[in-house]
């Protein structure tokens, strides 16, 4: 349970006992600054009974307090909006934020797409540098092939022409032996 605080308090010459759960300090300003307020009504027109003292000073009090309430209200108003803007901005913050873990992971995965192309562009240049040795030994080889056949052909040829030439000694001798 709360702690009641009871002070006594002066006012416009007349004690008033006050209690309240604020500390008795406070209790003390706040009736102070009425008896304040009192005074200042009573020494500009010192014809008023105390009531009326009261009436004058309750309105009085009752101005300020509207007044504050509505300068509270535009404050309260105009610390809206940027804070509605914060709000926003927070919120396009963690957007951007949200927008920058998506980047980086998209980079990341990009990178190591990239790295295993890499690999791959490697395996494919040593294999097509591999293919290409192969293919030149090829060409090397065909070409010792048709040193070789040309040779062949060419002793077919030779072969041939000795063949005819034989036939045509055999024919001869044939005939001379008849």
């Amino acid at each position: 349970m709360e702690k009641r605080n009871k002070v006594l308090i002066k006012i416009n010459g007349q004690e008033y006992p006050i209690v309240g759960s604020e500390p008795k300090d406070y209790l003390l300003k706040v009736g102070n600054y009425v008896d304040e307020k009192m005074q200042v009504i009573r020494e500009a027109n010192e014809r008023l009974s105390t009531s009326m003292i009261a009436v004058l000073t309750s309105i009085n009090m009752a101005d300020q307090i509207l007044k504050l309430e509505d300068e509270l209200y535009r404050f309260q108003n105009d610390v809206a909006k940027p804070l509605k803007e914060l709000t926003s901005l927070k919120n396009d913050l963690k957007s951007l934020k949200e927008e920058k873990n998506s980047l980086e992971m998209e980079n990341f995965n990009l990178k190591k797409t990239n790295g295993q192309l890499q690999q791959f562009k490697e395996k494919y240049e040593t294999e097509t540098l591999d293919l290409k040795k192969r293919l030149e030994e090829k060409v090397d080889e065909s070409e010792k092939h048709e040193v070789v056949i040309n040779e062949l052909q060419n002793k077919l040829f030779e072969n041939q022409i000795k063949l005819v030439q034989a036939r045509k000694q055999l024919e001869k001798y044939q005939s001379e032996s008849k």
